[in-house]
């Protein structure tokens, strides 16, 4: 089924509004924890804290902002979160000292606008093109976050990290201006059942939020150890660039088709079997092998393909599950825990990290056994079956 013309408004600037606002922190992610332990009185752990923090005040405003915004509009409450993650970035360009880093951060995550965003997405298209929306919206993050991999490394050496900030703050801006001018006008269909009014956690809610929370723990961890573990092999700064394309190539050009494919046979299901399949053999490989280039490239591209798969797949699965009239208040406990296991795993990371040896192992391979370990968890929890008869 083809969009339609306020489906491919919709998508484009949801698209756009949240790959301007992603495009400077994928850009601090490749880097941040080689750069944050240079700050003043920083160290690993607090390197961790600095980078963890953002997602644990995303996730706290995470439902009062997408509350606020079933109630008096979707375009208030994004400009309001787009403002502060611009305050935000301005107090971490003028910091020195890790603490002011660290509140800088606080206040940028305090602009949580995701779960809105989503609730504006699965308004403004229909259950057969919901999928393929989101999986576009996945895309335009990735190529974003591929971008910001690419050219964060080769920016912040050749003038200094803190520019980095300085573009955040240029981003928002540019947020700001395409939400009034272009944001899609409100279209929440109104209905005389209270039932449609009440917000109920069910069964298969609580798996996709599970889900949210294990892929950004997952997800965290591995974007703390993996520029580390390339450091240790002494590649140079600049070459990280080069490593972040090849490892994410591969899912920016086979992910969406197949997504797509799959949603119109009726087949989503089995994207998430073959998510699961790429993780484990991403991070099994890594624990059998040498740790060589090689094994590190085999790692990045097994590790997006699947996490691009979940990433697509998990907003549209669960825009199914909750009723119109509170698209934003369900979407956000997704985005709490969400930004939750963001933020636990990238202090978790930094902890663990931090020690040479944990229990006889060094911890580079403790913390892709621990990420193995949760795999399972998440898989014996399972996922809702995508069925558009749901809602």
């Amino acid at each position: 089924m083809s969009f339609s013309k306020i489906e491919k408004r919709a998508t484009s600037i949801v698209s756009l509004i949240l790959s301007l606002r992603l495009l400077g922190l994928f850009m601090l992610l490749p880097i941040f924890s080689i750069y944050a332990i240079e700050y003043i009185d920083s160290n690993l752990f607090l390197a961790g804290v600095a980078i963890g923090i953002y997602s644990l005040a995303q996730a706290i405003m995470q439902v009062p902002l997408a509350y606020l915004s079933d109630k008096i509009g979707r375009k208030k409450i994004v400009l309001l979160g787009l403002s502060l993650f611009t305050l935000g970035s301005v107090i971490c360009y003028f910091s020195n000292h890790i603490n002011t880093l660290i509140i800088g951060r606080i206040i940028q995550g305090c602009g949580a606008i995701s779960s809105i965003g989503v609730a504006t997405l699965s308004e403004n298209t229909s259950k057969d093109n919901r999928a393929s929306a989101f999986t576009i919206v996945g895309l335009s993050v990735g190529i974003a976050f591929l971008i910001g991999f690419l050219i964060g490394p080769i920016i912040s050496s050749l003038f200094s990290f803190k520019v980095l900030f300085l573009l955040l703050f240029i981003f928002g801006i540019l947020a700001i201006t395409t939400t009034i001018i272009f944001y899609p006008s409100e279209n929440i269909k109104k209905s005389i059942n209270p039932d449609n009014q009440k917000f109920i956690i069910t069964k298969n809610l609580v798996k996709i939020y599970a889900a949210s929370f294990i892929l950004s723990l997952i997800l965290s961890i591995f974007l703390f150890i993996y520029p580390l573990l390339w450091k240790f092999l002494e590649i140079k700064e600049l070459s990280l660039s080069i490593v972040y394309m090849v490892i994410f190539l591969p899912a920016a050009i086979f992910i969406y088709p197949s997504i797509r494919y799959l949603e119109k046979k009726n087949k989503i299901n089995y994207a998430i079997n073959f998510g699961w399949f790429f993780l484990f053999v991403g991070f099994s490989y890594f624990l059998m092998q040498d740790k060589n280039e090689f094994t590190l490239y085999i790692l990045g591209i097994f590790f997006f393909l699947g996490i691009t798969i979940f990433q697509s797949i998990l907003p549209s699965l669960l825009s199914l599950y909750v009723s119109d009239q509170m698209r934003a208040t369900g979407t956000g406990p997704y985005y709490l825990l969400s930004f939750l296991g963001h933020a636990f795993g990238s202090i978790c990371a930094g902890y663990i990290y931090s020690k040479d040896l944990l229990l006889n192992v060094p911890s580079s391979s403790l913390l892709i056994i621990f990420t193995t370990l949760i795999l399972v968890i998440w898989v014996a929890i399972g996922i809702p079956r995508y069925n558009k008869k749901v809602s």
